[in-house]
């Protein structure tokens, strides 16, 4: 039985539902399994009845089993996902497209910062907060991914 009441699961539900669908959707690229795994990303915390100092620290622990959670659908499925391109439209789907791709094959040290700096809108000081590293190992992983992108993606496009 939770101790959550309903209003409250919805309350947080609310709060983080976008946040967790991105971060799902980088890993498994498709819309199918990103909705399972942010039903057992939420499913997760009402069964652990975790409570939380704040919001953000509501949200990195969020992050952190929704990226467990992908990684143990990658690993239960073993096989590779189709571009997902297939599961959204999107304007500029070329280009759009490309970066996506390259951004969801980055490894998880660099991808989860790039997204919370670019999609999310945090600091370097909050991020490292987030992930338990200091804000100089934030911008140095936020670097090294935009060399990655700009490595991949060629020098004719802007990137991040």
């Amino acid at each position: 039985m939770s101790d959550y009441s309903s209003e409250n699961i919805r309350e947080i539900y609310e709060r983080h539902f976008v946040t967790v669908y991105r971060v799902c959707f980088m890993y498994l690229r498709n819309v199918h399994d990103t909705e399972d795994a942010v039903h057992n990303t939420f499913m997760k915390l009402i069964e652990k009845q975790k409570r939380f100092e704040s919001t953000e620290h509501e949200k990195a622990w969020l992050i952190r089993v929704s990226q467990n959670v992908c990684k143990n659908m990658l690993r239960a499925n073993s096989r590779r996902r189709e571009s997902p391109t297939g599961d959204i439209a999107v304007n500029d789907s070329s280009a759009v497209s490309d970066v996506m791709i390259e951004l969801s094959a980055l490894p998880d040290e660099l991808k989860v910062p790039v997204y919370l700096f670019y999609c999310d809108g945090y600091n370097s000081k909050e991020i490292g907060s987030m992930l338990h590293i200091s804000a100089s190992a934030v911008r140095s992983r936020l670097q090294k991914a935009r060399e990655r992108l700009k490595e991949h993606l060629g020098s004719e496009r802007s990137i991040v």
